[in-house]
């Protein structure tokens, strides 16, 4: 998979299981927008992938400011119910430190099973209180990150 943007973190560098991940994610930054590029479908090890690929992104980075993230999901939204379950762990035992003060999907129409999965992600997301929407543009998804950070800010 090609992103014109430069690429900082990708699950394609990360082995975490003896089976093989179904889908990818790429992570870069933009600022105070963190960006992650995903590729479905998506099984439970590509979850391990993200896990470990995005844990050293963000140990790394040790983001100070207010930021959001914005993952844009390409081809297939689609994943596993292990997965899905591996995922909702995930965003629930992330350090108080690496949790972005909101998350953006962008998910266009012609995304496959994307509109089924909204409502999983956007569950997954209100378990943990962290402010979540769905957009079919970047565009949209960059001004609702921005208002996010301006309120985050103001905090």
């Amino acid at each position: 998979m090609t992103s014109d943007k430069p690429l900082k973190s990708s699950t394609a560098q990360v082995k975490v299981t003896p089976f093989a991940p179904h889908g990818q994610v790429d992570i870069w930054i933009d600022g105070n927008l963190h960006h992650y590029e995903a590729t479905g479908p998506f099984n439970k090890e590509l979850v391990e992938c993200l896990a470990v690929a995005q844990s050293n992104f963000l140990q790394a980075l040790k983001p100070a400011a207010p930021w959001v993230s914005i993952c844009t999901v390409k081809e297939n939204a689609l994943a596993t119910p292990d997965g899905l379950q591996r995922y909702a762990e995930l965003i629930r035992k992330t350090p108080s430190n690496l949790i972005p003060a909101a998350t953006a999907y962008v998910i266009g129409p012609e995304v496959e099973g994307g509109q089924f999965m909204v409502t999983h992600f956007t569950k997954i997301f209100a378990d943990v209180g962290r402010p979540f929407q769905t957009f079919e543009t970047m565009a949209e998804a960059q001004n609702w990150a921005q208002t996010m950070i301006d309120k985050a800010k103001a905090s």
